[in-house]
């Protein structure tokens, strides 16, 4: 039996179900995701570069998910290794890559995701992401490969422009369109629905299509979401828990405003 745990957004995804989540970007109370579990979440991203969390948040809120069966996903501050790697050994059980703008990049982000003989993570078992147990190495290495998520935002021109190379490369799961910073790097921001960003979800889905990826947004517009959906994105990201508690909170009191 393998020490790894099973990944259960990854399977629902091989098995051709959509998903949805939310991103974690406050609240460092691992109760929340017991919240997001109870409404139906498939996943939570924990938002490392634009939110509050440190590595021992990180390490709490994925092994309270795990427990759940809610995947933690951690959306690195950068790129680089000591994010990357540390947040897996702490628990995460997949990676949203933010600000890429080549095909070399993504590669090396799945360099060290991945250990050998794929890519080149330091190797630590007996740590969160193994929930403490230790085991045969090659073979929980290999467990570990194929467990792991990589969630590249398409969110820059040169993403877009190696559109289909980033889709073609062994490792890459999901290319999650970020609408509004692809917006602002294609000189059109917070121009939603422009023919030119438009186009580039459409080119993005259409890549996931023709190279067996899946594709996804982070929006938080409930029509969008849903537009893009029957379009046939899988991974379907929105709001924050911030967001959905002024959400919640607004539409109460809007009903309540008479009596005030």
């Amino acid at each position: 039996m393998s020490i790894i745990p099973s990944n259960r957004m990854k399977s629902l995804l091989r098995a051709g179900a959509a998903v949805t989540g939310t991103m974690l970007v406050e609240f460092r109370q691992p109760a929340v995701l017991q919240v997001l579990k109870n409404a139906g979440y498939d996943f939570a991203t924990i938002d490392m570069e634009h939110g509050v969390f440190d590595f021992e948040s990180v390490a709490d809120l994925s092994r309270f998910g795990r427990h759940i069966g809610i995947t933690p996903l951690v959306r690195v501050p950068d790129a680089q290794y000591p994010f990357i790697a540390r947040a897996l050994d702490l628990g995460a059980q997949g990676i949203m890559a933010p600000r890429l703008r080549s095909a070399a990049q993504v590669r090396e982000v799945v360099n060290i995701m991945k250990y050998p003989p794929i890519g080149a993570r330091g190797c630590s078992f007996g740590r969160g992401h193994t929930n403490f147990h230790t085991g045969p190495l090659t073979e929980n290495m290999r467990a570990a490969n194929d467990e792991t998520l990589l969630i590249v935002q398409v969110e820059t021109r040169g993403a877009l422009d190696a559109i289909d190379e980033i889709a073609s490369i062994d490792g890459v799961d999901v290319l999650l369109i970020g609408p509004t910073d692809l917006s602002i790097d294609l000189g059109l921001p917070g121009k939603l629905d422009s023919p030119q960003l438009i186009d580039a979800i459409e080119r993005t889905i259409g890549a996931c299509q023709s190279r067996g990826k899946v594709s996804g947004i982070q929006v938080n517009n409930l029509d969008w979401l849903l537009h893009w959906a029957e379009k046939g994105m899988r991974v379907l990201s929105s709001f924050s828990e911030v967001a959905l508690l002024q959400r919640g909170g607004l539409a109460i009191n809007q009903e309540l405003e008479r009596f005030r």
